[in-house]
């Protein structure tokens, strides 16, 4: 009675979800302790370091990529400055901010209706669902070299936030702010660029025939993502890079295999994110229903789409996300571009519960729940187990408790400090004997953290200027 009694005090609840947000990044704070520079950052510090760094940008806008956001983020390697702390204190920040947008994400998108344990809440369970079907937390989290994914993601979040609060005062200034923050996400990846095409242009389509007449403002949201959309595809780095041999296969460019596997796959990676997205929505819906309530005339503009609309769009650009990698190289999205679209599958799978909640009340179909009952206690259950069995979970605390980040981090030193000291051009070095999953991308067909020119690519090799052989 006594832990049920501390429980309806408010104050307490928020002092409960503070110590659970701790505890959801204590462990992957910690190891990012013991992070160390690994494969493409070794590249991309030589490029800097040889070409400058503007002319960095035009060397890869020609020759691999048209993230022109992207390019500026990844030629920041903390050691193109001779630091190799610079990788241990990034993904510190990156998870704090990364906390930070989600609750003022859910702050937006809730117009501060809730009490501050619940908006906590519902920042905590996305966040919570988001890392537990996170495909690679070392990709995500701690490849310097991929952070133009995890930024991406950070942006978006503050974006719609602020889209979502400012809504009914659509003033030209905040559009301008709006089209400089799409414009800086469009030029990080291609799958934030895909969403953010295909959302702003819905939005304005479907509005303008809802409303019968042209939305100006809406319209120049939706022509900033597509030309910029545009500018970034059409670099002559992506088909550079398409073309190079790194992906030689004759179902490139083909339309039917694009369109069959695009599909095919995006339905399977629904299927693996389904279960934590069916057991959040039991929480989603009270939210939702509470939310309904507690609006006044004309706020949550944003809710008032038809959910047939809404969830075809969502579904469409599920699709859409995929076909880019198939049609270029034929073959699906890497892990770490994984992750970029199972965010924007959390995020349009939580919109489209509130525009359904929201259009079933209005039609009065249904009345919603505001409470979840003894429904609490079965979810409770579920993100608690989720958080002793999920891979990512367990992986960070035992690569913390067990030694193996910190035995990996010492190894990475000792690695560095031989071949610096070696004065032949070929190195003999230590195959690592510890191998931390949360801060490595694994693969068994070359070394996780250096690579080796016979069966990938040399990054540590060119970096350094000698030839390695593992021993």
């Amino acid at each position: 009675m006594n832990q049920i009694t501390w429980l309806e005090n408010r104050n307490n609840r928020y002092r409960l979800l503070i110590a659970a947000f701790a505890l959801l990044i204590f462990p992957f704070v910690a190891v990012s302790f013991f992070n160390f520079p690994t494969t493409d950052d070794y590249c991309h510090t030589l490029a800097v370091n040889n070409l400058g760094y503007w002319k960095y940008q035009e060397h890869y806008w020609k020759t691999w990529s048209g993230r022109y956001v992207g390019t500026l983020i990844s030629s920041t390697q903390p050691l193109a400055y001779g630091s190799y702390s610079g990788y241990k204190i990034a993904p510190i920040v990156l998870l704090f901010i990364y906390v930070h947008a989600f609750i003022y994400f859910v702050r937006g998108f809730t117009l501060d209706k809730f009490e501050k344990w619940e908006t906590a809440l519902f920042a905590f369970l996305l966040l919570f669902a988001m890392i537990t079907e996170m495909p690679s937390v070392a990709g995500y989290f701690y490849w310097y070299t991929g952070y133009y994914y995890t930024l991406a993601d950070i942006g978006t979040l503050y974006l719609l936030g602020y889209l979502f609060r400012n809504l009914n005062d659509f003033s030209w200034r905040k559009i301008i702010i709006i089209c400089l923050g799409m414009i800086l996400l469009i030029g990080m990846n291609e799958y934030t660029l895909l969403w953010l095409v295909c959302i702003t242009g819905a939005v304005f389509f479907f509005n303008s025939i809802n409303l019968k007449r042209f939305l100006a403002k809406e319209f120049i949201l939706s022509l900033v993502a597509l030309v910029f959309g545009v500018l970034s595809v059409t670099a002559p780095g992506n088909n550079a890079r398409a073309e190079s041999g790194l992906y030689p296969t004759a179902l490139k460019y083909n339309l039917i295999f694009s369109a069959k596997s695009s599909l095919l796959w995006a339905v399977h990676n629904f299927s693996q994110m389904a279960p934590t997205l069916y057991v959040l929505t039991l929480v989603l819906i009270p939210f939702a229903a509470r939310l309904y309530n507690l609006r006044r005339p004309e706020e949550f503009r944003f809710f008032d789409m038809h959910p047939a609309i809404s969830i075809l769009v969502f579904m469409a650009s599920l699709w859409l996300t995929y076909f880019p990698s198939y049609w270029s190289i034929a073959e699906p999205p890497n892990l770490r571009g994984q992750c970029v679209i199972n965010f924007w599958t959390l995020i349009g799978w939580t919109y489209n519960v509130f525009i359904l909640a929201f259009w079933l009340s209005k039609k009065g179909l249904m009345t919603l729940p505001t409470r979840m009952g003894i429904l609490q206690w079965v979810v409770g259950l579920y993100f608690l187990t989720s958080y002793f069995s999920n891979f990512n979970f367990r992986s960070a605390w035992s690569d913390l408790i067990t030694g193996r980040a910190s035995r990996y981090n010492k190894e990475m030193i000792a690695r560095t400090q031989l071949v610096e000291n070696t004065k032949e051009q070929q190195v003999y070095v230590p195959k690592l004997q510890n191998v931390p999953y949360t801060i490595l991308i694994v693969s068994e067909k070359f070394d996780p953290a250096w690579a080796s020119v016979e069966v990938n690519n040399g990054c540590a090799e060119w970096y350094f200027k000698k030839k390695f052989f593992y021993k």
